[in-house]
């Protein structure tokens, strides 16, 4: 049973119409003990490359394969790597994109695919100027919060535009354990290199100013 509408199918195939590059979508599950997000996370996915020729998906058993698993910095499942032309874009997902993040997901791909960030010049001088060493960037989700998606593509954007940056969309409910870590009490809530955060959807502006240490002082330090 599909999961989009027909409608809906056909505004995601024209989305991703102009991508230029192939995107494989590695899918990291495992046989015995995956969760049953899992499943819903390869239904979702399995849709998402009927879309387009230009998406490819590969299945990744994280027990079995677990020095591939560790080289792209996977510590569970179900998780989502994005390769574009068999290159890493270090454009993660750990958990099930579903709800409003699987919006996230098509935009994600749509990134991957163009390889163009679309951010503003500003932005993108700023991240230039400041990404010369290694970014971690976690935003925690849930799939019904309206709000999430937006600093999720702005995560994944800031790791388009610069090799140095990493950027992870968590489903907050179903990795507890980076929850607590953490302290996700409200989403979307960004972990930057374990030591910043940023609260809720905020600007453009602010969001990369923050993220690169260069923001206001409604970032809070995380101990």
């Amino acid at each position: 049973m599909a999961l989009l509408s027909d409608q809906d199918r056909e505004t995601v195939r024209r989305q991703l119409a102009g991508m230029t590059h192939q995107v494989a979508l590695l899918f990291f599950t495992q046989t015995i003990g995956a969760p049953e997000t899992a499943l819903i996370a390869r239904q979702i996915l399995d849709e998402l490359v009927s879309l387009s020729d230009r998406i490819a998906l590969e299945e990744v058993n994280f027990v079995l394969e677990k020095e591939r698993a560790v080289g792209f910095g996977i510590e569970g499942v179900p998780a989502i790597v994005l390769l574009r032309d068999g290159e890493d874009t270090r454009l993660r997902f750990l958990g099930a994109p579903a709800g409003y993040e699987f919006m996230s997901l098509v935009e994600a791909v749509i990134l991957a695919g163009t390889g163009e960030s679309a951010l503003t010049a500003d932005s993108k001088r700023l991240i230039a100027d400041q990404a010369t060493e290694a970014i971690d960037i976690k935003v925690f989700v849930t799939p019904t919060c309206p709000h999430c998606p937006r600093a999720v593509t702005l995560a994944h954007k800031m790791a388009v535009e610069n090799p140095h940056i990493t950027a992870t969309c968590v489903e907050a409910t179903e990795f507890i354990d980076l929850s607590r870590k953490y302290r996700v009490t409200g989403v979307p809530k960004t972990i930057v290199n374990g030591t910043i955060e940023i609260l809720g959807a905020v600007p453009e502006d602010t969001f990369v100013a923050t993220v690169l240490n260069q923001g206001p002082p409604s970032a809070v330090p995380h101990p």
